[in-house]
């Protein structure tokens, strides 16, 4: 598979921020909802001192981290967003400035914990969030990674005094996926996305417990030439194994096997997993 590096190296933050999974709108609120839930965001008090805080693996620009905190009525929810590549988006947000912060470093940071550690590894992390990330994590060091990830967090309860998820990961079944593809591109998605199983067995080895999963379902509608250019410029690392001439071959392809509606527009249903584990305190 083409490496990560080479996917984003393509890409800016505007450029990134551009494709339909992660410009702001309907669809990243539906996320947003769904993760406030699932990592239990808003479960409280806002009035408590406990400071909550989360590492964000992966988070790109930060925009995600933004939407949660706006979403969030907790003034005591900070996020650390850990990301290798792209830069952090320009914001005027002030208001979010004390309340987000950016670390340029991959998760193979996580596999040691060396004398030298900067500032931001001595704050005590409660949780962490892998947004359809995690299958660039390398398949040979990534239970060493969830590992690190582990050893970096302290179990945080809830209103009630039941811990809440210490990780989520979001990501994409390898199988049974709906999006307009062709049948190479299905292949090397295949090949490249972990399984729910596995990672599933991975968290476990990793020392994560009360290992949960479900599969969220978006209706998701697009013009097919948006998708196409899309494609195009390779918004998912899948394409980054195709060369231009295959990339303009597969949106013929995807556009036979999914023709648009009367207004030019495919219908799709996005299909995300959601796992959570827990590290309960011994």
């Amino acid at each position: 598979m083409a490496s990560a590096a080479n996917h984003y190296s393509a890409h800016s933050a505007e450029t990134y921020e551009e494709a339909y999974f992660y410009e702001p709108g309907a669809y990243m609120q539906y996320l947003v909802e769904l993760v406030t839930q699932r990592m239990q965001l808003n479960n409280v008090d806002v009035n408590s001192s406990c400071s909550r805080n989360i590492l964000d693996i992966g988070g790109g620009t930060g925009n995600f981290a933004r939407a949660l905190l706006h979403n969030s009525p907790s003034s005591n929810f900070h996020v650390t967003v850990v990301e290798p590549f792209l830069e952090e988006s320009k914001s005027n947000d002030s208001p979010m400035s004390d309340r987000i912060h950016f670390v340029k470093a991959s998760a193979e940071i996580f596999l040691s914990r060396s004398h030298h550690v900067g500032d931001w590894r001595k704050i005590c992390f409660h949780q962490v969030l892998i947004k359809e990330t995690i299958h660039h994590i390398d398949e040979k060091v990534r239970v060493s990674i969830l590992k690190g990830l582990h050893g970096e967090l302290e179990a945080f309860p809830d209103n009630h005094g039941v811990t809440i998820p210490s990780i989520l990961i979001i990501t994409r079944p390898q199988i049974e996926i709906d999006y307009p593809l062709w049948d190479a591109a299905r292949r090397v998605w295949k090949e490249n996305q972990p399984s729910l199983e596995q990672l599933q067995q991975e968290l476990q080895f990793a020392g994560f417990e009360d290992i949960k999963c479900t599969m969220e379902r978006y209706n998701s509608q697009i013009t097919l030439q948006r998708w196409q250019e899309m494609v195009k410029n390779r918004f998912w690392s899948t394409f980054a194994n195709f060369t231009d001439e295959e990339l303009e071959l597969g949106c013929e392809e995807l556009a036979r096997e999914r023709p648009p509606d009367e207004n030019g527009i495919i219908h799709f249903e996005d299909r995300l997993l959601f796992i959570s584990g827990k590290k309960i305190s011994t």
